[in-house]
């Protein structure tokens, strides 16, 4: 029988998070350049192994650089610099190159870093654990990773290959693997990297000469990454006709999460595979726009698989129930059928969600229908979840005083839609009841003229309102004010903030959900929110992020669409470019006394 499972909108949040990751650790994948067409599928495509676990395309624009420099606060730019700076040295200047006069002579439009498997993996790595994640260094990239360098100008490629330029303390020797000559440069302890160049198209290179093998085999024949199964599907779906792509990821799920197992550099960190289990592949494109960074993917399930997708977009109401002032809110469909797919025993759920978050820890169900069943005596499913069979969503909301308010706002509250109300208040009665034979106090009074229930804790240190709202949309508000805010309508819909609209993509509608965060807000002083100190590092990271925003949707029964926004400050000054190497990087001027970025000034080459 074939399954059928909804997507997740608690995955939302860790899509956001996994994007941000990905976001993050893209940057460092900028290793040579190239000038193939951006159109069709990402550079290497076809000469890649099958069973590549991970790829990166990247642009070698210029221009896209200096947007991207341009990006964050001058801490954050002067840190971005300096992992370029460093990048560039250890891959270029240290093995006797200069990436202006040896490589952007003659490499294409994007380049692509794959990450590949073993092909016989021991039972010994097969079994090994998955490690805390850490960025991996520049040593382990270069041992790991296969660089595709297509070939824009033959002639300029060939003088480059004809003249080998090593360092001092480097050897070469060229070898014949099926007709194709691999050039392997030594160091004095071990190889620094082997490269090959594939007719006049394409140019390889690594730290693993078996990996240049194996990318020699493909393109003399075997079976490559472009023929796998929803690959060229999800590009095509993805291409924008209007807008070149920074970059392009993807990944081969099964063979990413072996990949994670076996070797000490993790381009992804493990947890981000781990949301991803159950799909067969994602792939994702990421734009430059002039608010920030823009994420487009999709991820599918194999087409083998006896595990299918609710076909239902109906998660639209939220964002006009929640006042203006959310400082973060995640929203999503049907919360029976999530909840039903996430608590489904692991051992026996055959054909698991390809959207169930990870149980485990105090997210794991049985524990929370135990601690509920102790603190109420009340059935978890039978009293409450059997009718949240609609729209779900949760908000934290924080705001100071205003002239509308004396009081501050500081608290959450959750929204659930239900088709049948009479489940749903026989349901909530049994809770008031339940809680009130605990000492708690059950108080029906008047909201803005309309009934509502408080909840008043035994020490009267908290209190909660439910109440009903639009009819069918139950509430619950937990802090200062947070009824007032939501209850009966708010004075100012989250629809209407602009930061929001910013966030969130209007191009997937109908959706499943959105999650959002203001992280302007959040980082505020005002927010009146119990937030832990954060080291510098982190603080400025924060600093540089206006907010960020996910729309997710589901396209068919096997693929989910999702959109992600990350909201940037900017500087209007075009950067200078990058110090030669030795030269330290110089701190980013402040970004309010600067030029256009379109200034005739800028340099015309900050491209690593």
């Amino acid at each position: 029988m074939t399954a059928i499972w909804k997507k997740k909108p608690a995955l939302l949040l860790t899509v956001g998070t996994a994007i941000g990751l990905i976001a993050g650790g893209a940057t460092a994948w900028w290793i040579i350049q190239q000038r193939t067409p951006i159109t069709g599928l990402p550079a290497g495509a076809n000469v890649l192994p099958q069973d590549t676990a991970i790829s990166f395309s990247v642009s070698t624009d210029a221009g896209q650089w200096r947007q991207l420099r341009q990006y964050g606060t001058p801490q954050t730019q002067a840190s971005f610099d300096q992992t370029l700076v460093t990048w560039r040295d250890r891959l270029f200047t240290e093995n006797g190159f200069s990436y202006s006069q040896d490589i952007q002579p003659w490499v294409g439009d994007e380049i692509t870093v794959a990450f590949l498997n073993p092909p016989d993996p021991s039972e010994e790595q097969s079994d090994a654990q998955i490690q805390p994640y850490q960025l991996p260094n520049q040593a382990e990239v270069e041992r790991t990773a296969v660089t595709v360098l297509p070939i824009a100008n033959p002639d300029r490629a060939q003088q480059f290959w004809a003249d080998p330029t090593v360092t001092e303390s480097q050897q070469w020797a060229d070898r014949d693997y099926k007709g194709v000559k691999i050039r392997e440069v030594h160091g004095q302890t071990e190889l620094d990297y082997a490269a090959a160049m594939l007719d006049d198209r394409f140019v390889v290179v690594s730290g693993d000469a078996k990996a240049i093998e194996r990318v020699i085999d493909t393109f003399k024949g075997d079976s490559s990454v472009a023929q796998v199964s929803g690959y060229g599907q999800a590009f095509k779906q993805l291409e924008e006709a209007e807008e070149i792509p920074f970059m392009r990821l993807y990944v081969n799920v099964p063979e990413a999460t072996e990949f994670t197992v076996t070797n000490a550099s993790q381009p992804l960190p493990p947890h981000v595979l781990m949301l991803l289990q159950n799909n067969q592949g994602l792939a994702s494109v990421m734009t430059l726009e002039s608010q920030g960074i823009r994420f487009q993917g999709l991820s599918w399930i194999a087409s083998d698989s006896q595990v299918r997708l609710n076909v239902e977009n109906s998660a639209d109401r939220a964002p006009s129930l929640l006042p203006s002032d959310t400082v973060m809110m995640a929203s999503g469909g049907n919360f029976k059928e999530f909840w039903e797919n996430y608590s489904q025993p692991t051992e026996s759920q055959a054909t698991p969600s390809p959207q169930t978050p990870p149980r485990g820890g105090f997210l794991n169900p049985d524990l929370i229908r135990q601690a509920f069943n102790n603190f109420t005596g009340l059935d978890l499913d039978k009293d409450l979840i059997a009718w949240m069979d609609g729209e779900f969503t949760i908000g934290l909301l924080s705001s100071p005083p205003s002239a509308n308010a004396t009081q501050s706002t500081a608290g959450v509250v959750i929204m659930v839609q239900t088709n049948d109300r009479r489940a749903a208040d026989e349901g909530l009665k049994n809770l008031d009841d339940a809680l009130n034979q605990r000492g708690w106090q059950i108080q029906e009074t008047k909201l803005n003229d309309q009934s509502v229930v408080n909840w008043v804790s035994p020490f009267a240190a908290l209190t909660i309102t439910r109440g009903w709202l639009d009819g069918n949309i139950a509430f619950l508000a937990i802090g200062p004010n947070v009824a007032n805010a939501v209850f009966p309508t708010p004075v100012q819909p989250l629809i209407d903030n602009e930061t929001f609209r910013q966030a969130i993509s209007p191009d997937l509608a109908p959706n499943n959900g959105h999650f959002f965060i203001s992280v302007d807000r959040l980082a505020n002083p005002e927010t009146n929110l119990p937030l832990p100190n954060l080291p510098q590092n982190n603080r400025d990271a924060l600093n540089a992020i206006r907010a960020i925003g996910v729309t997710t949707a589901i396209q068919d029964n096997r693929t989910t669409r999702y959109d992600v926004h990350v909201l940037l400050r900017r500087s209007d000054k075009a950067p200078e470019a990058l110090p030669v190497p030795g030269e330290p990087v110089k701190p980013a001027a402040s970004p309010e006394a600067t030029p256009s970025p379109s200034s005739p000034e800028a340099p015309p080459e900050v491209s690593p």
